[in-house]
């Protein structure tokens, strides 16, 4: 015969301590925990106060009844929920589990709340010692209930004490303008008397703005105007946030792009209806709600890309351009040393007649201005074939109108030459020669790793250009071919005396 009885569930207090310290992943995290519940109490301003021996955060929010504050102790509560906007400013609520509060207990072994509403006629001190708490056998914590001060208005004061680790007021300013709505003009914080702002990023901006049967997804991506030096795919991302509330940052699939401007993304998402974890670190990735946004904002990041990369190549051409007017330059200086020793006519068309009177006595050469055209694909690959016959060429890339070739040409004596710089791949050769023009890649590795040092990578578009030249004149000699380079650059910069 079968017998029917009840076991008790019965939580352990230490168990209830363990959860509130391994919550968030670090003591940071509390600050926002307590700022997320004075914003959600209809503060306008906060006070932290960060000393080596305790914490406070001070709220002028609409603090807390009797009724409030027993809610605020009740595991899993579901006030907020029920009630998940404001009644002052209607702010989207961000508490949610109600088991954030222990977050403090990463950080410290002792809390004390005092907290006053004008309009119930209420003002108390809560005080949670961890130690005394877990002696004790109830589940209660004491609770003072004082007298209203009528010179003080509505907030809540927090003050943690025993402090197990103090907190730096850098990374404390630094966490908050990562994770609070700053830039509001209903909502300010403090830290240690010093106003807390929105960081400012410099960029090109992309708002954007969109309604799913969730609701609204809105955000702004930001190509940044970051030093070269400072750039990596660590800081960069998209801050996505609930509520206002940031709670984790992505690429959306990203990470590991090597896409021009990638490591430049910056900026936020906000979309109220993802669900997030309890540790509110993450969203909870494996929801429809989740995949919507996800598509929407990678669709946005990959305009955003491609606005990067022709921004990107506007400006190698603009570098392109100069550098090799410079590399012209040295070598019409180094033409001028040579007269005698120089390749028959490369091209067509050469410059004919100098565009103002005297330019030719001058200088004895001329360098015309630049002219940018549309890429096209070369006739052959001379990796392939040396002898330049006519194949079929590695398939280029897919490059928008920013992607164009610049062409400069040079005229001395009776000489013509014409560069052009263009995009072939790094699988193409730094320079080649293809009906009379002298081709340079500026894909090619050596290249791009000389674009951050100017007079380097004039020097060698010089070698290039002189390299070219020289087989030119020399085409069955290698050594009569070398020395004349050899004599070209030494001539082009012989008055440099640093690189």
């Amino acid at each position: 015969m079968s017998e029917l009885t009840h076991i008790p569930v019965i939580i352990d207090k230490s168990h209830l301590l363990t959860i509130g310290e391994r919550l968030y992943s670090t003591s940071l995290d509390l600050i926002r925990e307590l700022v997320s519940n004075a914003y959600d109490a209809d503060a306008t301003r906060i006070d932290i106060t960060l000393r080596p021996t305790e914490i406070v955060v001070r709220d002028n929010g609409s603090g807390m009844s009797q009724e409030q504050l027993q809610q605020y102790l009740t595991i899993g509560s579901q006030e907020k929920r029920l009630h998940n906007t404001s009644p002052r400013f209607h702010r989207n609520r961000i508490g949610e589990f109600g088991i954030g509060k222990f977050s403090v207990l990463t950080i410290a072994e002792r809390f004390i709340i005092e907290t006053q509403q004008y309009a119930s006629q209420f003002r108390a001190k809560l005080i949670f010692d961890t130690l005394q708490w877990q002696r004790d056998s109830t589940w209660s914590v004491p609770c003072e209930i004082l007298s209203v001060d009528v010179s003080r208005g509505d907030g809540t004061v927090v003050t943690l004490t025993n402090i197990k680790k103090p907190l730096e007021s850098g990374s404390v300013i630094r966490h908050i303008r990562e994770r609070m709505p700053l830039g509001r003009e209903d909502f300010r914080i403090f830290v240690n008397e010093t106003q807390v702002t929105a960081a400012s990023i410099p960029g090109k901006r992309f708002p954007f703005s969109y309604t799913t049967q969730y609701g609204l997804v809105e955000g702004e991506v930001i190509l940044a105007n970051i030093p070269v030096t400072q750039r990596n795919m660590v800081d960069a991302g998209v801050t996505i946030r609930v509520k206002d509330i940031a709670v984790t940052k992505s690429l959306f699939g990203f990470e590991t792009s090597h896409a021009v401007g990638a490591s430049r993304l910056r900026g936020w998402v906000n979309a109220d209806f993802l669900p997030i974890t309890s540790s509110r670190d993450n969203v909870i990735q494996d929801t429809q709600e989740y995949r919507i946004v996800y598509e929407k904002v990678r669709e946005v990041l990959q305009k955003v890309l491609r606005e990067a990369r022709n921004l990107s190549f506007q400006k190698e051409n603009a570098q392109a351009s100069q550098v090799l007017r410079d590399a012209l330059d040295k070598i019409g200086k180094a033409f001028k040393k040579n007269p005698s020793a120089l390749p028959e006519q490369l091209g067509e068309p050469s410059l004919g007649v100098p565009p103002f009177p005297g330019a030719r006595t001058q200088e004895g050469y001329v360098i015309s201005k630049a002219q940018f055209v549309m890429a096209k694909k070369p006739m052959h690959n001379p990796i392939d074939d040396p002898f330049q016959s006519i194949k079929q060429a590695p398939k280029r890339r897919n490059f928008s109108l920013a992607n164009r070739a610049i062409i400069r040409k040079m005229h001395f004596a009776n000489i013509g030459i014409i560069c052009r710089m263009e995009r072939f791949g790094a699988d193409y050769p730094p320079s080649f020669l293809e009906e009379g023009v002298i081709l340079i890649n500026i894909d090619h590795p050596l290249y791009r790793r000389q674009m951050d040092n100017g007079p380097l990578l004039t020097m060698f578009i010089c070698s290039l250009i002189s390299k070219e030249l020289a087989l030119k004149k020399n085409p069955h000699d290698a050594q009569a071919a070398f020395q004349f380079q050899h004599q070209l650059l030494t001539d082009a910069f012989r008055d440099v005396r640093k690189i």
